[in-house]
């Protein structure tokens, strides 16, 4: 009795088959990948708030311990000799323990951003705690740019410190800004702290109470540049914006 083998048959993707699932695919990955770095980019903005938060915060608990004043960054020159001024705001909270993460003060996001956290704000091994450490400064672009000079008793719609890029147009600058153009958070004394695409005629002038696009008046301005407040950061080499590592002078407002 002859005993035969069953037959099996084998089928597989056609070519035509093959490229339309390979074509689905391209198509979902199409679709998934913007979505996905949206998703990711809006959750870092996220972060990036909340540590704007932090910094407005820690600058108020400091005016508590300091005649209700808020970090008067050309003042802190004698606490730390040599330092540029926009560096002295960082380093006068984490002085006071406060605030002594560098991490606060990046972006991921930020292009300017090179990936690489800093050791410290301060040099660990400096037991008078004024040196500002090298690894916070040298060539770093940080993500906010602070206002010097506030006083508690100011307007609660004060700024008090904005992510960096801001123009006097009130849009922020596609090469600057950490966001590019797509805006930035500001964060004000009375405690809120809020994301502009622009802050074109959103902010109060220090003069007469209108809206004003310039954040150079709105902030506080005294009869002198020595007694007005004064906007720092750490912008690009090739742009012009409201602030300085030196810091730059409020304007009168309308």
């Amino acid at each position: 009795m002859r005993s035969s083998s069953p037959s099996f048959s084998s089928s597989g993707f056609t070519l035509i088959e093959l490229l339309t699932v390979i074509a689905i695919i391209g198509i979902l990955a199409a679709i998934l990948f913007p979505t996905v770095n949206s998703v990711r980019a809006k959750a870092q903005r996220a972060v990036d708030a909340s540590n704007l938060r932090e910094i407005a915060k820690a600058a108020m608990v400091y005016a508590n311990d300091n005649n209700d004043r808020l970090p008067d960054l050309d003042a802190l020159g004698a606490t730390f000799p040599g330092s540029e001024p926009v560096f002295r705001y960082p380093a006068i909270l984490a002085r006071n323990g406060i605030l002594t993460a560098p991490t606060f003060y990046f972006a991921k996001n930020d292009p300017q951003f090179s990936g690489i956290e800093p050791t410290a704000i301060l040099t660990p091994a400096n037991a008078q705690q004024n040196q500002i450490d090298p690894t916070f400064t040298d060539g770093r672009v940080l993500a906010w740019e602070f206002v010097g000079g506030l006083k508690m008793g100011d307007p609660a719609t004060t700024p008090v410190a904005y992510t960096r890029g801001l123009t006097a147009e009130g849009t922020w600058d596609p090469k600057a800004g950490v966001y590019k153009d797509t805006g930035g958070y500001v964060a004000f004394l009375g405690g809120n702290v809020a994301f502009y695409p622009s802050v074109a005629d959103k902010l109060t002038s220090n003069n007469s109470g209108q809206t004003v696009s310039d954040l150079r008046q709105a902030i506080p301005v005294g009869a002198t540049a020595a007694n007005s407040a004064r906007i720092y950061g750490t912008p690009p080499t090739d742009a012009v914006l409201l602030s300085t590592p030196a810091g730059i002078v409020a304007v009168r407002g309308p």
